[in-house]
Protein backbone atom coordinates (compact mmCIF):
# COMPACT_ATOMS: atom_id res chain seq x y z
CA UNK A 1 0.00 0.00 0.00
CA UNK A 2 3.14 2.52 0.95
CA UNK A 3 4.37 1.90 -2.58
CA UNK A 4 1.48 2.21 -4.49
CA UNK A 5 0.92 5.54 -2.49
CA UNK A 6 4.36 6.54 -2.77
CA UNK A 7 3.93 5.66 -7.19
CA UNK A 8 0.83 7.98 -6.79
CA UNK A 9 2.73 10.59 -5.54
CA UNK A 10 5.58 10.23 -8.10
CA UNK A 11 2.66 10.11 -11.08
CA UNK A 12 0.21 12.50 -9.60
CA UNK A 13 -3.20 11.94 -8.68
CA UNK A 14 -4.83 13.69 -11.52
CA UNK A 15 -2.62 12.05 -14.23
CA UNK A 16 -3.07 8.21 -12.66
CA UNK A 17 -6.71 9.12 -13.73
CA UNK A 18 -6.17 10.32 -17.12
CA UNK A 19 -3.81 8.35 -18.00
CA UNK A 20 -4.01 4.92 -16.36
CA UNK A 21 -6.46 3.79 -18.94
CA UNK A 22 -3.76 4.33 -22.39
CA UNK A 23 -1.18 2.74 -20.22
CA UNK A 24 -3.27 -0.04 -19.08
CA UNK A 25 -4.40 0.05 -22.82
CA UNK A 26 -0.80 -0.27 -24.23
CA UNK A 27 1.07 -2.17 -21.60
CA UNK A 28 2.74 -4.91 -23.25
CA UNK A 29 3.95 -2.68 -26.13
CA UNK A 30 5.39 -0.23 -23.24
CA UNK A 31 6.99 -2.71 -21.39
CA UNK A 32 8.49 -4.45 -24.46
CA UNK A 33 9.40 -1.51 -26.85
CA UNK A 34 11.64 1.25 -25.47
CA UNK A 35 10.98 3.30 -28.90
CA UNK A 36 7.22 2.74 -28.85
CA UNK A 37 7.82 4.18 -24.98
CA UNK A 38 9.79 7.06 -25.73
CA UNK A 39 6.98 8.43 -28.67
CA UNK A 40 4.05 7.32 -25.73
CA UNK A 41 5.82 9.47 -23.67
CA UNK A 42 6.41 12.41 -26.20
CA UNK A 43 2.86 12.56 -26.88
CA UNK A 44 1.32 12.41 -23.01
CA UNK A 45 3.89 15.38 -22.90
CA UNK A 46 2.68 17.36 -25.35
CA UNK A 47 -1.04 16.63 -25.02
CA UNK A 48 -0.93 16.86 -20.74
CA UNK A 49 1.17 19.86 -20.69
CA UNK A 50 1.77 19.79 -17.08
CA UNK A 51 5.86 18.84 -17.13
CA UNK A 52 8.47 21.54 -18.33
CA UNK A 53 10.66 18.81 -19.05
CA UNK A 54 9.71 15.58 -20.37
CA UNK A 55 11.67 13.51 -17.56
CA UNK A 56 9.11 14.60 -15.78
CA UNK A 57 6.11 12.85 -17.85
CA UNK A 58 8.80 9.51 -18.36
CA UNK A 59 8.65 9.86 -14.67
CA UNK A 60 5.02 9.77 -14.26
CA UNK A 61 4.28 6.87 -16.88
CA UNK A 62 6.73 4.50 -15.23
CA UNK A 63 5.74 5.18 -11.61
CA UNK A 64 1.82 3.99 -13.44
CA UNK A 65 3.63 0.80 -15.06
CA UNK A 66 4.78 0.15 -11.59
CA UNK A 67 1.46 0.16 -9.84
CA UNK A 68 -0.12 -2.28 -13.06
CA UNK A 69 3.22 -4.72 -12.14
CA UNK A 70 1.91 -5.07 -8.70
CA UNK A 71 -1.58 -5.26 -9.74
CA UNK A 72 -2.10 -2.24 -7.93
CA UNK A 73 -4.51 -0.42 -10.24
CA UNK A 74 -7.95 -1.25 -9.20
CA UNK A 75 -7.13 0.00 -5.42
CA UNK A 76 -5.09 2.61 -6.66
CA UNK A 77 -7.90 4.11 -8.84
CA UNK A 78 -10.29 3.88 -5.91
CA UNK A 79 -7.47 5.82 -3.87
CA UNK A 80 -7.47 8.79 -6.36
CA UNK A 81 -11.38 8.55 -7.21
CA UNK A 82 -11.51 9.19 -3.35
CA UNK A 83 -8.94 12.20 -3.33
CA UNK A 84 -10.87 15.46 -2.72
CA UNK A 85 -8.23 17.57 -4.25
CA UNK A 86 -8.45 15.83 -7.55
CA UNK A 87 -12.59 15.36 -7.42
CA UNK A 88 -12.72 19.06 -7.20
CA UNK A 89 -9.60 20.14 -9.32
CA UNK A 90 -10.39 17.52 -12.03
CA UNK A 91 -13.86 16.10 -12.12
CA UNK A 92 -13.29 14.82 -15.76
CA UNK A 93 -10.20 13.01 -14.72
CA UNK A 94 -12.25 11.53 -12.11
CA UNK A 95 -14.36 10.28 -13.90
CA UNK A 96 -12.48 8.57 -17.23
CA UNK A 97 -11.06 6.35 -13.79
CA UNK A 98 -14.24 5.98 -12.33
CA UNK A 99 -14.65 4.15 -16.16
CA UNK A 100 -11.09 2.49 -16.07
CA UNK A 101 -12.35 1.38 -12.45
CA UNK A 102 -15.75 -0.18 -13.48
CA UNK A 103 -14.11 -2.12 -17.03
CA UNK A 104 -11.27 -3.66 -14.74
CA UNK A 105 -13.10 -4.70 -11.48
CA UNK A 106 -15.73 -6.56 -14.01
CA UNK A 107 -12.93 -8.54 -14.93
Amino acid sequence: MEKMRDDIRSAGAWFVCEYSSPILDNYQALVHDKVFKTEFVKHVFREAKRDSHIGGTRTRVNAVLRIIDRHELADALIYVIHSDRVGFDEPDAIEKAKILYMKISVH
